[in-house]
């Protein structure tokens, strides 16, 4: 019977922590240089993702959501700054974020190798064109069977039926396959809703949460045969 494995995208396979940050920098020192940089970045993440949640109902446009929650941080940070500053800002931020891109260490190794024993399908909460770009750019496209956002899907995770729909692509039951990201609430919590088992990706450590229980656990993607046989054992084991 086919197998699949199912992957998250941003900060699972994709670096987005470290492109966010790049690109913010970039805006920092060039719009808000006295402000305490934590500050900036603090609020920066709140207003993101209040603008994350609209960008992915279809209200607004992604360049939209990017001018709004730089206009939502500089207001809240008790800056003033002109319609063109913030559409200059904004597209700082773009062209950061874009330069920066790249697969955390391992992951097209890893994905490579995992590739000859399963079936690889991404389940990603975005716009579909933001990652297939980023696929493209890391490299990663050619190991990747099925893509699946939100947006075309017309639902986020942890609901279970973006699972489904990746699945049903991939033509693999729940029971053969498995779900692996960062997002405990998203991934896991998604994944075991949807009956499929999932393994935790985990670098920075962070407390396990009590539910559900026996969820596997890796805090890397390298060294790619070592982590893949990690993954397969687990596929491979019964439900």
């Amino acid at each position: 019977m086919p197998r699949a494995i199912l992957f998250d995208l941003d900060d699972t396979l994709f670096d987005h922590r470290r492109s966010a940050r790049a690109a913010l920098g970039d805006v920092h020192q060039a719009f808000a240089p006295s402000i305490d940089f934590t500050d900036f970045e603090r609020h920066h993440a709140a207003f993101l993702e209040e603008m994350h949640i609209e960008v992915l109902a279809g209200r607004v446009s992604l360049d939209e959501a990017r001018r709004e929650r730089f206009r939502r941080v500089f207001a809240a940070l008790g800056m003033s700054l002109r319609g063109p500053e913030v559409e200059k800002a904004a597209n700082a931020y773009k062209w950061g974020y874009k330069r920066e891109r790249r697969a955390l260490e391992g992951a097209a190794e890893l994905l490579a190798e995992l590739h000859a024993h399963a079936r690889i399908g991404i389940v990603s909460n975005n716009v579909l064109d933001e990652q297939r770009e980023k696929l493209a750019v890391c490299s990663l496209e050619a190991h990747v069977d099925v893509l699946v956002v939100s947006e075309e899907a017309g639902m986020s995770k942890p609901d279970p039926r973006i699972f489904h729909i990746a699945l049903d692509r991939l033509g693999v039951a729940a029971r053969d396959a498995i779900m692996i990201g960062d997002s405990w609430s998203a991934d896991i919590v998604g994944a075991h809703a949807a009956g499929l088992r999932a393994i935790w990706f985990n670098p920075r450590g962070h407390p396990r949460p009590e539910h559900p229980a026996g969820v596997a656990e890796i805090a890397s993607l390298a060294p790619g045969p070592h982590i893949a046989r990690t993954i397969i054992d687990s596929l491979n084991r019964e439900p």
